[in-house]
């Protein structure tokens, strides 16, 4: 579940695959509803592995679980122990709390006794993952997410759910040495809803936004900007949502977060709404036709190495429970690419390159429209050229191939990277932004391989900057690279980013 304080996605240059599929992998994870799943690397061996919580019913009996799936490679993933409290109807997000390098899970969800838990886990890069007992006020509906509100260096806890008390929302300050803060806030207090950090003012630290149900039975979504640590509603006019997820993401290029949310409004009407980030606290609403969902889940991500953020969706729509890919055309325009993934309500998908090919899969869990429980893996298969063809002896819908056709292959590049950084060392903090020149890569990644060799040289402190990931963008004439560069360039400047040409 990732953090954004300036978004900046690892995006990698088209060479000469445009068409996608995607191919369940049959990984024979369980199958699970009410639920909720991440990709995570706790063994730091380079391969993304999956941790899933949620329900299902064997006969008559009710199972809950939380599993970690090891990543094997070759398509193969295997159920590892953990003492991990098993839990549905929560969420989970993964970050270094206490600074040794490590990432930990923290976890929230009911129990099979229907205790509400919110627990810290301690990982030491192997499956016994060591509980911490630090109190925290446990929560099933809703959602947790890492990020550092203050500045200091550390990962404090956003929490929201439904507790013994009601429904509530609180950010836990991270005062190290397993010592945390409930801090006084104004925020609404909801379950069946989210609540998300992000910096979407890009003033340089992390500001909240919740949606979900407040014990009196209204239905908000609520933004606030945070002032020095005191967080101030905003009123951007946000649609207000319940069974709700909501996902920032720079879909537009512009270099702020954009906001895309879905659930069910005050009236229960579905919705899934794009609003576009105009700066001055303002977001206009987009409609770019995606489906109407709720008690799914929303991820962005690159799948097909275009240089712009694609939309994976899944949920429970009119028409029944949906997965579905939206691919950025740009200029507020998505196609969807009716994709071969299982349609999920009470559902979560996120977006990984599991098999460490360059390309985004997907993993998807929940309850399909014939009541199965299901945990999939899908892999992305690209292809060189349109195919439409499928496969006739099959009736299983889910199972059909639909390719969207290919794009103009791509030739000139150039690649970039931007962050809020000490670039000198001198104590103070500073937008930079970094630019290569425009060449024509004989290999794929040959550009980011110069980038990073140069920047690293010039900048030894590069490797530490958080979110300082390198994008590249290609073009089929070397006059749009040209302009392409002009524009990116002067959009950096006109928000008060210094602009750093490495050229070679």
């Amino acid at each position: 579940m990732p953090k954004f304080i300036l978004t900046l996605l690892l995006l990698c240059a088209v060479v000469a695959t445009d068409g996608q599929t995607f191919t369940d992998i049959k990984a024979g994870l369980t199958g699970v509803s009410e639920s909720a799943n991440c990709w995570i690397d706790y063994n730091e061996d380079g391969a993304p592995d999956i941790f899933v919580t949620g329900d299902f019913y064997s006969g008559s009996k009710h199972e809950i679980y939380s599993k970690l799936y090891k990543n094997q490679r070759n398509d193969r993933f295997t159920e590892v122990t953990t003492p991990v409290i098993n839990v549905f109807r929560g969420d989970m997000d993964w970050a270094d709390y206490d600074l040794d390098g490590i990432t930990d899970l923290f976890v929230i969800g009911e129990t099979a006794t229907g205790t509400k838990i919110a627990r810290l886990y301690k990982n030491n890069r192997t499956n016994n993952l060591q509980y911490v007992p630090i109190h925290f006020t446990g929560v099933r509906d809703g959602s947790v997410e890492w990020g550092d509100y203050d500045g200091d260096g550390d990962q404090d806890l956003l929490i929201t759910g439904e507790s013994d008390k009601g429904p509530i929302t609180k950010i836990y300050r991270n005062d190290r040495n397993n010592k945390f803060l409930d801090l006084p806030t104004e925020f609404p207090q909801v379950s069946f809803g989210m609540a998300r950090f992000a910096d979407y003012d890009l003033d340089g630290d992390l500001d909240v936004v919740v949606s979900g149900r407040e014990s009196s039975g209204l239905v908000v979504t609520e933004l606030f900007k945070n002032m020095e640590g005191i967080f101030i509603e905003m009123n951007p006019g946000l649609i207000n949502l319940q069974l709700s997820d909501l996902a920032w993401g720079d879909y537009d290029n512009d270099g702020d977060l954009d906001l895309v949310a879905n659930g069910e409004t005050q009236q229960g009407k579905l919705q899934t709404q794009l609003y576009n980030n105009n700066k001055n606290q303002r977001f206009t609403p987009v409609f770019p036709g995606f489906i109407s969902v709720r008690s799914g889940s929303l991820d962005w991500g690159d799948m097909d190495h275009d240089g712009d953020l694609d939309l994976l969706l899944t949920g429970e729509s009119t028409v029944g429970p949906v997965s579905k890919v939206y691919r950025n055309e740009r200029q507020d325009k998505f196609t969807d690419l009716n994709a071969d993934i299982i349609g999920l309500h009470m559902s979560d998908g996120h977006w990984a390159d599991y098999d460490n090919d360059g390309d985004l899969d997907v993993l998807v869990s929940g309850m399909s429209k014939d009541f199965r429980f299901i945990t999939r893996v899908y892999r992305n298969d690209p292809f060189m050229k349109a195919d439409t063809a499928r496969n006739q002896g099959d009736e299983d819908i889910w199972n059909n191939s639909v390719v969207v056709p290919e794009r103009p292959k791509s030739t000139y590049f150039y690649v970039y990277a931007s962050c809020w950084a000490d670039l000198d060392g001198d104590g103070s903090k500073e937008y930079h932004a970094f630019f290569s020149p425009i060449r024509k890569p004989k290999v794929q990644y040959e550009m980011e391989r110069k980038f990073n060799r140069i920047i690293r040289r010039d900048y030894p402190l590069w490797y530490e900057f958080d979110q300082g990931n390198i994008i590249a963008n290609g073009f089929s004439s070397e006059q749009k690279a040209i302009e392409s560069k002009s524009i990116a360039i002067k959009e950096y400047q006109s928000k008060g980013f210094e602009v750093h040409e490495l050229n070679w």
